[in-house]
């Protein structure tokens, strides 16, 4: 397991091997791995895991180098950075602060209380699927300005994924990692845990970005699952017509009349509103019509459920397979992922299937 988490780090996740990949810890792991001769057990005979880290220490390296510089010299907000005082409660909404109330009172919290406290919070728009105000407007602009600020500074962007070429990740040069931190120990774990059983259970790690969307340059996203456990997605702005988040069914089933390809909701991004669902619910990003539209993603990993069964039954769970489902919703249809995408409609203009691209 260890290998393939390491490869999903070098793609953009924020982890590797079993724990965690941040800050000092990957340092520490990839000095542990540099002492393990090639051959000794858990690690591949050829060399290419302690090549891997090496590659993913250096890298995390001028990460931080960029992200001091940036922060001591550059930042126009450094109250971003400078987390003394924890995630502010002005950054938030007035509804999450209450429920924190609740789940902050540790031991003296009942495990009902805390779930009680929840489920005042959020709206179930669709089964799995819930939604709540999180972040202030004064936050989401504050967010937005430093974006801005970083772009033009000359510093290196960190692209989010292969799928957006806009946007920047906030784990990456620009030094906003710990504040995402902060963010997913203090709202979205507590949250996670009562709402997603096993799944949401000891959220502790987590890859951050925004993405960024305009009509002449990413427009949408086609439907997709995401590399993680739990999915948050909040709209920080800017204004945009069109722009909507489809939401389909669960990879790997667990959902009473299931079907990946089912057409489950069709969401309206609204500032500081978060959207809360399972990182294996399919969906996709409708294009924008008019204006721009950034979105604050995070996708929260547990550890503990990473090395379970049923995390690996469902991560090895591959898109339907032709012929295996006969009547899919078609807006629920991928045509990055599923091979028989043209037996249902044609493919975008310019886009060539996974097989004829194979050669180059």
């Amino acid at each position: 397991a260890g290998t393939a988490e390491m490869e999903e780090a070098t793609a953009g996740g924020s982890e590797g091997g079993r724990a965690p990949v941040t800050g000092a810890g990957l340092a520490a792991q990839s000095a542990s791995a540099a002492a393990v001769q090639p051959g000794s057990d858990g690690y591949r005979s050829d060399g290419y895991t302690v090549t891997l880290w090496r590659k993913l220490a250096a890298r995390h390296a001028r990460g931080r180098r960029h992200a001091l510089k940036y922060s001591r010299g550059l930042a126009l907000h450094p109250d971003l950075f400078d987390l003394s005082r924890g995630f502010r409660p002005e950054w938030l909404a007035p509804a999450v602060l209450k429920a924190m109330e609740a789940w902050q009172g540790g031991a003296a919290a009942a495990a009902d209380v805390r779930e009680a406290a929840v489920r005042n919070l959020v709206t179930e728009v669709s089964p799995g699927v819930f939604t709540f105000d999180l972040l202030s407007a004064s936050f989401c602009e504050l967010l937005i300005s430093e974006l801005e600020r970083y772009e033009a500074s000359g510093m290196p962007p960190m692209r989010p994924n292969s799928m957006n070429n806009y946007g920047i990740v906030l784990n990456g040069p620009i030094g906003l990692e710990r504040l995402m931190d902060l963010l997913q120990s203090s709202v979205v774990a507590p949250i996670g845990e009562a709402l997603f059983g096993e799944e949401g259970q000891g959220l502790d790690h987590h890859h951050a970005f925004v993405v960024q969307y305009r009509p002449a340059q990413d427009k949408g996203l086609d439907m997709h699952t995401d590399a993680c456990d739990v999915t948050l997605n909040v709209c920080l702005g800017k204004e945009f017509t069109g722009g909507g988040l489809t939401l389909c069914g669960l990879r790997g089933g667990g959902e009473v009349g299931g079907g990946e390809r089912k057409l489950r909701l069709v969401h309206s991004h609204r500032k500081g509103q978060a959207i809360l669902h399972l990182g294996r619910h399919r969906h996709g990003a409708d294009d924008i019509l008019t204006g721009e539209r950034l979105n604050l993603i995070l996708w929260n990993k547990s550890s503990r459920h990473r090395l379970s069964r049923g995390f690996l039954s469902k991560y090895k769970t591959r898109p339907p397979a032709a012929g295996t489902d006969s009547s899919p919703d078609l807006v629920c249809l991928s045509y990055t992922h599923d091979d028989d995408f043209e037996d249902y409609k044609p493919y975008p203009l310019g886009w060539k299937p996974v097989a004829a691209q194979a050669g180059g």
